[in-house]
């Protein structure tokens, strides 16, 4: 009887390493007249001009590409009249890492971000490999291409090139998903679209007002399941990689809404039911301390002029932010590509004289 479950159970990872394998197989590493050629046009979301588009992706290539140790990744142009930025990239792809055995290889590209129209064109190209076993550069044509990685029937990853292919492929998703997520918010297209996202939790010590525990001892009633222009997801799918970013929390009505700059801080569980955790000033904490919902919005970094413009509800108008009501009546930004409404639960330690956490229990979660 073992026999026959080591069988089955060796049947199923066989089924699970193929499926594992497909996307590396035929057709996942382009070529263009015989050179290994990346390419991904990745669009925003929301309107955005031609300079205002360029010095945002300047800035991300600014952040992204530039020396670390012996990683010697660089911005090489970055001419605003033809609005093309050009990167050198290096990283490293580990193979295999343990306490006796360190198998890695460096890769070498050049990335071209081409912007304008309401899109980035990404191409990453001269793509080279540096291992032990050889003492030259290892061009991507001699390594990952189909005729090279892939055995005759182009059904399985040959020995020895299979690694390099299927790291060279995850890492150039992984820049154009690291794109992706810096001009909408999440990934939506593509092979980028493949994003991991979970739950960020923090252990706190809880000190909800006597009053607003008894308030959240009831179950919340989600009855709107469809807001325009956005899709509700799961509260445990808000992404991890939010943490730190600049949010803004809305309370009010959306005739006169109040909005505070604040930093988002994950979540946390309180009596069995999700909590979101923001830190805000102290000096403005009083603008949603008595409100019993409101709503934490993200935005991409296209709107940090609009954000920078905001101080409490005086400069809404200027900010030019379009105010909507929810289903919990608190009132959101649509220009957000993530909100989530909560219900206020109280305070808890904060980091810092000058700061005050909100607790608050997450009702819906929407994302465009």
């Amino acid at each position: 009887m073992n026999k026959y479950l080591l069988l089955v159970f060796l049947f199923f990872v066989s089924l699970f390493s193929a499926a594992q394998q497909s996307k590396y197989l035929s057709g996942a590493v382009p070529e263009v007249g015989g050179k290994v050629i990346f390419e991904k046009s990745i669009a925003v979301k929301q309107p955005i001009d031609d300079e205002r588009f360029f010095s945002l992706m300047d800035k991300w290539a600014q952040d992204n590409y530039k020396v670390d140790g012996d990683l010697n990744s660089r911005v090489l142009l970055s001419d605003p009249q033809s609005r093309t930025i050009a990167c050198g990239g290096e990283e490293y792809l580990v193979f295999k890492k343990s306490a006796l055995v360190l198998d890695q290889a460096k890769m070498t590209y050049q990335m071209i971000l081409e912007v304008g129209g309401g899109k980035c064109n990404v191409t990453v190209r001269n793509i080279r490999y540096s291992y032990s076993d050889s003492k030259e550069l290892q061009p991507a044509e001699q390594m990952i291409t189909d005729k090279i990685a892939l055995n005759k029937k182009g059904d399985k990853l040959n020995r020895y090139y299979d690694k390099f292919r299927m790291q060279t492929i995850d890492s150039i998703n992984s820049i154009f998903r690291s794109i992706d997520i810096y001009l909408n918010g999440v990934s939506t297209t593509g092979a980028a679209a493949q994003q991991v996202v979970a739950v960020v939790e923090q252990p706190v010590a809880v000190v909800p007002a006597p009053v607003i525990e008894k308030e959240i001892s009831q179950p919340l009633q989600n009855t709107v399941s469809t807001i325009s222009g956005f899709k509700k997801i799961p509260a445990d799918k808000i992404p991890a990689s939010m943490m730190g970013k600049e949010v803004l929390i809305l309370s009010g009505n959306v005739k006169e809404p109040s909005a505070i700059l604040a930093k988002w801080k994950g979540t946390s569980t309180l009596m069995e039911r999700l909590q979101a955790i923001t830190n805000v000033s102290a000096s403005q904490y009083s603008l949603i301390e008595n409100a019993k919902t409101y709503t934490i919005c993200f935005f991409t970094e296209i709107y940090d002029d609009g954000l920078a413009k905001l101080n409490g509800s005086e400069k809404i108008k200027d900010a030019e932010f379009t105010p909507v009501a929810m289903p919990s009546g608190s009132p959101a930004f649509s220009e957000a590509w993530m909100i989530i409404e909560c219900k206020k639960s109280g305070e808890i330690p904060a980091e810092g004289a000058n700061l005050k956490s909100c607790l608050g229990e997450i009702i819906n979660v929407w994302i465009k």
